[in-house]
């Protein structure tokens, strides 16, 4: 078997530029279209949680594997800062948009480029969604955190079982992404005075906090703590990703394993438009190549035997809606595109009084789950302001468990496209009024101040579309069509039950690869 470099093929290496953003192969590139290879091959469409796990379960298992990332790949530095920010916005962080949507960024004009971050703008809701090798592990915040198993239960079909969860698929994600609580030294540094401060405030209301299992590396907040690598997570920086690689992502442990495998190809700025079955059997993938400046250098049509959804909940959803509304795939179930949801999403800020730290760094350090005291239950967790300017402001973020509210992803003819049409803002007050709540009461009792009015109608955690047990099986197996598969976001009911999602996204990637892998496809 060929030697693969794995630091050098995902482009982890030092140097080499501060973007560095190709349309170059990563990976064996012959691994999927060697003819002269037999057996089954796969196309996995997105390279996030879910597609990182489809990629190297299906390398190990020696399935001749194509995974297709939109986005670009990006090369880590220690010195130099390959993403831009809140403070210091660009049209690179933004997946061809006329202007920046971001909370806290000026809504000014932008450059269309394949950018870090998609949001979709419908009916009351801001949905992010986003676009690297890597996907969402990139620019998520790190928290790894179980539901609680009542709501998970009362969610989730009962075939899907939260004991195996526990047991088996939960441990192995966190032994890949090697997560880790906040170290005490790190947890004392003057860029978490703020988590210190949040802590305290929980303890002096009666609900103290826990700590919360990350994938931050904490030696390289170590050796930005030392002045030893530019700041980046101890700035605030993580919602377009850290310029050092201080976060654990999947191109630092799961894609890399799986193109060491020798049957794995990632090809990125590659971008799905469509897919169709075969008159002979499997699935055909229209695809468009991208320019690093957005120009679409070719488009192509490739075929499979398996086709593994892994976009995310908004465009797994949009492929599949698409394709059954157009004939592509009639025979896909109609419980495709329903049951969507926001997974309870809301911020907040208060006011606190003592030091503020120089700096707020991004690690959430803390959660503290609030069942049902506010209104709906609802997980508060420890956040930062990457622009809090010394001002004594805690961010708080939250995930609630909403039962009832969800949307409807339909197909409009006259313009050919898939948009969520029975949402309004009304939908998002549940799970934004339990921790406005919550924080009030902090005020009434005098143990936090104030905050400024926090914005409305905004989820990073878009789920469902593609519900598990209704419109697949109950591992993921598509209804209607063999070896088609969804696996992500869009498989979790509109809400994984008062969590942040991506721990329970990849635990079940695992547990689907596992179930179809060992019964043959």
């Amino acid at each position: 078997m060929t030697v693969i470099d794995r630091r050098r093929l995902l482009g982890l290496a030092v140097g080499g530029g501060v973007t560095a953003a190709t349309t170059a192969v990563i990976g064996n590139p012959s691994a999927f279209a060697d003819s002269n290879v037999s057996g089954r091959r796969a196309i996995v469409i997105g390279s996030g949680f879910s597609g990182s796990v489809a990629a190297l379960r299906l390398g190990q298992a020696g399935i001749r594997t194509l995974v297709l990332e939109r986005g670009q790949r990006y090369r880590y530095s220690p010195t130099e800062a390959v993403f831009s920010t809140e403070l210091n916005p660009s049209s690179s962080m933004f997946w061809f948009q006329d202007t920046m949507i971001w909370p806290g960024v000026p809504e000014t004009p932008i450059d269309r480029v394949p950018g870090l971050m998609q949001i979709v703008v419908a009916n009351g809701i801001e949905m992010a969604c986003a676009a690297a090798v890597g996907g969402g592990s990139v620019v998520y915040a790190g928290c790894t955190v179980q539901p609680p198993r009542k709501y998970f239960e009362a969610l989730f079909p009962a075939g899907v079982s939260y004991s195996e969860l526990d047991r088996v698929y939960y441990p192995r994600v966190r032994r890949m992404l090697n997560t880790q609580t906040v170290p005490d030294d790190i947890y004392r540094s003057d860029p978490f005075t703020h988590a210190r401060a949040y802590d305290d405030q929980m303890r002096a209301a009666g609900f103290p906090t826990t700590p919360v299992m990350t994938d931050f590396n904490w030696d390289k907040v170590r050796g930005e703590l030392a002045g030893k690598l530019r700041p980046s997570a101890t700035v605030g920086e993580s919602s377009f990703g850290n310029s050092d690689g201080a976060k654990n992502d999947t191109t630092q442990n799961y894609l890399p394993a799986a193109v060491s495998t020798g049957n794995v190809q990632i090809n990125p700025l590659t971008e799905v438009t469509g897919i169709r079955s075969c008159k002979g059997g499997g699935y055909a993938v229209e695809v468009r190549q991208l320019a690093t400046d957005g120009s679409v250098v070719s488009t192509r049509e490739l075929t499979t035997d398996l086709l593994f959804l892994a976009a995310g909940s908004i465009n797994t959803t949009r492929l599949l809606v698409a394709a059954r509304e157009t004939g592509a795939l009639p025979n896909l179930s109609a419980a495709i595109g329903s049951n969507w949801g926001t997974n309870g999403d809301a911020f907040t800020f208060r006011g606190f009084s003592g030091p503020t730290g120089a700096t707020q760094a991004a690690p959430c350090v803390s959660t503290t789950f609030l069942d049902g005291n506010f209104g709906i239950p609802v997980r508060v967790e420890n956040w930062w302001l990457i622009n809090f300017n010394g001002t004594p402001n805690l961010a708080q973020f939250s995930v609630a468990v909403d039962m009832d509210n969800r949307g409807t992803w339909t197909y409009d003819r006259a313009t050919a496209q898939v948009n969520l049409a029975d949402w309004d803002a009304s939908k998002n007050v549940p799970a934004e009024a339990a921790p406005i709540a919550f924080n009030q009461m902090l005020v009434d009792k005098g143990i936090a101040g104030q905050g400024p009015p926090a914005p409305t109608g905004i989820t990073a955690h878009p789920l469902g579309g593609c519900e598990l047990g209704k419109a697949t099986d109950l591992y993921g197996r598509v209804k209607g069509y063999k070896g088609l598969y969804a696996i992500d976001a869009s498989v979790i009911p509109g809400n994984v039950g008062g969590a942040n999602p991506s721990f329970t996204i990849a635990a079940l990637a695992e547990r689907a690869l596992d179930n179809i892998i060992a019964a043959g496809f």
